[in-house]
């Protein structure tokens, strides 16, 4: 009797995107992580408003950041930061007297 030693090799690919947070604005998934931002069509830019100097735009109390794809003029990287409350208005709380 002869004993088969069989081995098997498994490759996984995981991609950065799907380690990361995302958070929905305005119905788009982003990243939350700067290190693996989303890959996006420019036109996104629309439904977050124009970037300021600086590269960001406040969105549904998130910083979202921007920044041009340096070889594709048409896609941009976008991730988002959550912003704290600033008053207890933010907070959503709802009181009935």
């Amino acid at each position: 009797m002869k004993t088969v030693s069989i081995r098997s090799h498994m490759s996984v690919r995981v991609r950065a995107q799907e380690l990361v947070d995302h958070v929905t604005i305005r119905g788009t998934q982003v990243s939350t992580s700067m290190l693996a931002p989303s890959l996006m069509h420019v036109s996104v830019v629309q439904a977050f408003g124009m970037p300021g100097r600086h590269g960001n735009v406040v969105v549904d109390n998130h910083t979202v950041y921007v920044r041009y794809h340096t070889q594709n003029p048409d896609l941009v990287h976008v991730w988002a930061y959550k912003n704290e409350p600033t008053s207890e208005d933010d907070l959503g709380f709802c009181v009935l007297l």
